[in-house]
């Protein structure tokens, strides 16, 4: 990818994750008497109902219920602004954001939305991201943060939303046989095999 596009594209797609932490803001101050670890857990609850709502064809539900899926932002959110932030409360976060993870793609392939020979290798793929950004950030001891690439949670989930919203409206479209959540997913997972690209690079380059 050209220097100017992959730019350009990592722009796009980062500003995402700033914006919505703004929005959250307000939320976050309200409730800085909860605990974060408690705001964590509800974080299980959300994607779940979203498999669930997936899996009996609800997608308009499904959809209305993603926004609370962002939980996983808030907690830590809420953690700053009542400078609660501790070592188990990033564990606990980042295990349970990897079972949302799991559970809102794989869903795809469980209800016959996509053919699992797309979903399984964008799963392997969004472990790997969050799997190598840990794994040099422990080599690295913790001087670095390694928080690099195209493709975040937070735009990863975009695309599984709006990739599941083009399949509600358009369930009869097909492009090279896939059909247009198939392709979301595609695109998704070529994004996120390049941000795998980029970690190892930036890993191989700093450690």
């Amino acid at each position: 990818m050209p220097g100017s596009l992959r730019y350009n594209a990592a722009k796009m797609l980062t500003i995402i994750k700033p914006v919505v932490e703004k929005g959250l803001q307000p939320v976050a101050r309200l409730l800085k008497n909860v605990n974060p670890n408690t705001i964590s857990l509800l974080g299980l609850v959300f994607p779940v109902l979203f498999f669930i709502l997936v899996m009996k064809g609800h997608y308009a539900w499904a959809l209305a219920g993603f926004i609370f899926i962002g939980v996983d932002l808030l907690d830590g959110l809420v953690a700053r602004a009542a400078n609660k932030v501790t070592a188990f409360g990033g564990f606990l976060d980042s295990t349970i954001d990897r079972f949302a993870d799991f559970t809102v793609i794989s869903v795809f392939g469980f209800a016959g939305i996509a053919r699992w020979s797309i979903v399984v290798p964008l799963l392997l793929l969004s472990f790997l991201i969050s799997y190598i950004r840990s794994r040099t950030e422990l080599a690295a001891k913790n001087k670095l943060v390694a928080a690099v690439g195209l493709i975040e949670r937070t735009e990863r989930m975009m695309i599984v939303f709006i990739g599941l919203l083009l399949f509600m409206f358009f369930k009869s479209f097909h492009l090279w046989g896939f059909n247009i959540a198939e392709l979301s997913l595609l695109l998704l997972s070529i994004l996120s095999a390049y941000t795998v690209a980029q970690r190892i690079m930036f890993a191989y380059q700093k450690l």
